[in-house]
């Protein structure tokens, strides 16, 4: 019975939490998962290989008006007792009112390693990149069009789970500049982020806040003169970011789970300058134990 009522309140607890999730207005913005930095300190599994698909729909601001489709493989595979190596690559498509493009985006490795397991705490370590394998001068179209970003990140992450608790804290160094037409090199992003998840019934529910700094303005070309290009930043692409995200897994058979996905943000970031902006972001996928 005490179960029972343990996840009577756990119900409880996250109820008012997901219906304030749900009802938040989705005219804000949000920028995350295309970037690459948001993979640090996200829910890992904690034994032996799976491998999954997932499918993401997305919406812009309505300045915008863009559509985003995504479908990605996700491996995580274990290495040695205590390190992973998590895998991501996605084949996207972008449709405006500008035109549409689809093609390979950028692919995303982690290395994740715990440095110190003490019950029911443990702290891990993450070091990665994200890779410039995705277009980004298709159809001569804008960057907010394209399938990927241009350039080779570098990924280091900090994380901590307590029991139902999980937090991060990671950086991404964005190395040069896209060869799109508007050569634009991003700002560097920190992340800090921090989770709840309890048992439901038969599934898991978690809710997360994912909050992004950018930690300068980014550039973008202005002119070409003899002497060379001339660039200017972009001022207040450097605007802080919060994101809320709400996840449910729900195991079936003995080597299975459907997750459930959907984010949007409550404090926006004004410019648009990399395309990443969204109203609100959907995802599905399907994970198997090999």
């Amino acid at each position: 019975m005490t179960g029972i009522h343990k996840k009577a309140d756990n119900m409880k607890t996250l109820a008012p939490l997901f219906i304030i999730l749900l009802l938040l207005p989705h005219s804000a913005y949000s920028q995350c998962s295309d970037a690459g930095v948001c993979t640090i300190g996200s829910h890992r599994p904690s034994a032996s290989h799976h491998v999954g698909v997932s499918y993401t729909y997305g919406r812009s601001s309505a300045a915008d008006d863009l559509t985003f489709h995504s479908a990605a493989f996700e491996g995580n595979f274990q290495l040695q007792q205590d390190t992973r190596l998590a895998v991501t690559v996605p084949w996207s498509t972008q449709s405006g009112p500008l035109g549409s493009t689809s093609g390979l985006g950028d692919l995303i490795l982690v290395l994740d390693h715990v440095v110190l397991r003490s019950m029911p705490g443990q702290l891990n370590v993450q070091l990665g990149g994200k890779f410039a394998t995705g277009e980004v001068n298709g159809d001569n179209l804008p960057q907010s069009y394209q399938s990927g970003l241009g350039t080779n990140d570098f990924l280091l992450g900090l994380s901590y789970s307590y029991d139902s608790w999980n937090s991060a804290i990671g950086y991404q160094y964005s190395r040069g500049r896209s060869s799109n037409p508007s050569r634009l090199k991003r700002g560097d992003d920190l992340l800090m982020r921090l989770g709840y998840h309890a048992p439901i019934a038969s599934m898991t529910a978690g809710l997360e806040i994912l909050a992004i700094k950018r930690l300068e303005e980014s550039s973008v070309i202005a002119n070409t003169t003899g002497r060379g290009a001339a660039f200017f930043s972009i001022p207040k692409s450097d605007q802080f970011q919060v994101n809320l995200l709400g996840r449910f897994l729900l195991p079936f058979e003995e080597c299975c789970s459907l997750q459930a996905l959907i984010a949007f943000p409550i404090l926006q970031r004004d410019i648009n300058v990399d395309g990443l902006t969204r109203a609100l972001t959907l995802s599905v996928g399907l994970r198997a134990t090999i």
